[in-house]
């Protein structure tokens, strides 16, 4: 009988041992990561020359002309100073596209989510706007801290909101001088995009903003670099034979633009560029938008638009409130109340006389506009 209850025994453990192994070698189920879907731009296959450049400091994009570079400067504009660009706003980045006088993006943080496009105490008649989100009504506001241009109301109201970017963000306008908007990336973070008149595609540029990881459908984006390219749209080079004008004194106007370098043989004057640096007494030839900078007289003038018989220019002085557009911005301006000059459309043969220059419309041929500048001892 032992032996049978020694078989017994093993066979019952055996048993056992099956089902322990059974019961307790099953493992765990393995958790899955799920995937993260990141939306995405994807930029069309044509991108009509421009780039795109990416912030990653503070989350935004926008598209550039590729032959443009691009320089990225740290500020620290420190609200609590009278000085500041931006009152309500501290600006902590500067992005210069391009030369001086071209595209300048400031990126400014506002914890209290209010920002006014020019600071205290600056430079007449040009009127403050002040930008604020009303966090009860879901709105951005605008006010005018200091009155408004032409008179009309300065009441708070409901901002414009109806442009937006590429990828739906807001474009504020703005009153600040040349070609200036204001874009929320969020309600305590500002881009704003200005010139200093020596750009002609700042407002599209300002289109092409997106936040970074921002779905963009790719029709609207391909719209919008097709729309900046098409304003940027530089001069291409052309020979003398093509374009050179004989002048009355002997001389020769040559093509314009900032790819055009062509000299006319026996020329006493060379082909004009975009911004043109002079003193007075000096002649400047310049076609609609381009610049001439009057360095010992302390002031520039911009062409703003031209017709068969006059000109339109637009005089800015140059203090310690502004500088020459080809010149570095300097990092503090003192703020001074300076009356700016406005617009003054010239006939053929008129001079318009301030109190230490004169500029007279001399000539216009093939869309340029040629300029004498007298010195102050030579003004009438």
């Amino acid at each position: 009988m032992k032996p049978k209850w020694i078989i017994l025994i093993i066979i019952v453990v055996f048993i056992v041992g099956i089902l322990g192994y059974v019961l307790f070698s099953q493992k765990a189920p393995i958790q899955t990561a799920q995937p993260i879907v990141i939306s995405t731009s994807t930029a069309p296959s044509e991108t009509y020359g421009m780039s795109q450049y990416i912030d990653p400091t503070y989350g935004f994009s926008f598209w550039y002309p590729s032959a443009l570079q691009i320089t990225a400067t740290t500020t620290n504009d420190n609200s609590e100073n009278d000085s500041t660009n931006f009152p309500g706003g501290v600006a902590v980045e500067t992005l210069q596209v391009g030369p001086a006088g071209g595209v300048t993006i400031y990126v400014v943080n506002s914890p209290t989510s209010n920002i006014t496009d020019e600071p205290a105490n600056h430079a007449s008649p040009i009127a403050q706007t002040q930008y604020f989100y009303d966090s009860t009504s879901g709105q951005w506001m605008v006010d005018y801290p200091q009155g408004t241009n032409g008179g009309n109301s300065a009441a708070t109201t409901t901002a414009n909101v109806s442009k937006t970017t590429m990828s739906g963000l807001v474009i504020l306008p703005s009153g600040r001088r040349f070609d200036t908007t204001i874009i929320p990336l969020s309600t305590t973070r500002f881009l704003v995009i200005g010139d200093g008149g020596g750009s002609s595609f700042t407002s599209q540029l300002a289109e092409t903003v997106a936040q970074t990881g921002a779905s963009v459908n790719a029709s609207a984006e391909a719209a919008a670099l097709q729309a900046e390219a098409s304003a940027y749209a530089p001069a291409k080079p052309q020979a003398c034979s093509e374009v050179a004008k004989e002048c009355p004194d002997g001389s020769y106007v040559g093509p314009t633009g900032p790819d055009c370098t062509f000299v006319c043989p026996n020329s006493t004057t060379s082909a004009a560029s975009n911004i043109q640096q002079l003193n007075a007494p000096g002649n400047a030839s310049l076609r609609q938008g381009d610049i001439a900078e009057i360095r010992n007289e302390s002031f520039y003038f911009t062409l703003q638009s031209i017709s068969s018989s006059s000109a339109t220019i637009q005089i800015t002085p140059v203090g310690c409130w502004n500088s020459f557009p080809s010149d570095t911005p300097p990092q503090v301006r003192c703020m001074i109340a300076t009356v700016l000059i406005p617009p003054q459309t010239l006939s053929i043969g008129q001079t318009y006389g301030a109190a230490n220059y004169g500029i007279t419309l001399t000539q216009i041929s093939d869309a340029i506009a040629t300029f004498s500048v007298s010195a102050s001892s030579t003004v009438q």
